[in-house]
């Protein structure tokens, strides 16, 4: 009799576990077994693609210059580089946004080039005194 009431109270604790088991077990999952097996396949897929990051920052860095020299694309010369950024709408207005900041920062526009002077403003003279001052100015130069 003993023997009974041990094989039903085994049985009644199995059946207990069993279901405190089943609703750990996500419902996307039949059972543990399931979800052992998802979890091992998962791990082996991180695994390779742990690797192939590794391998693939290995190539970046073997790649990159070691000398600080710029990438790939700078390696156009500069005839490449003048014509693909005249072509860019957005490339030209973001350098004429850049000169006029800078040349507001400076405070004034430069009007000439090219090393001409500027004339200097007319002095006409007021009065008779200071029409003789100038003129003898000129006559001595």
């Amino acid at each position: 009799m003993d023997n009974l009431n041990e094989k039903i109270t085994d049985t009644a604790d199995t059946a207990e576990a069993e279901k405190e088991e089943a609703a750990a077990v996500p419902k996307k999952f039949k059972d543990v077994k399931t979800l052992v097996k998802a979890y091992e396949d998962l791990e082996a897929e991180f695994t390779r693609r742990s690797t192939r990051l590794k391998e693939l920052e290995k190539e970046n860095k073997a790649q990159t210059p070691s000398d600080g020299a710029e990438s790939a694309p700078s390696q156009l010369s500069e005839d490449e580089l003048l014509n693909a950024a005249l072509s860019s709408e957005r490339v030209r207005e973001a350098v004429i946004k850049q000169y006029l900041g800078s040349v507001s920062r400076q405070g004034a526009v430069p009007l000439l080039s090219g090393g001409g002077g500027v004339a200097a403003p007319r002095l006409a003279p007021k009065t008779v005194k200071d029409a003789g001052r100038l003129a003898q100015e000129f006559l001595n130069k």
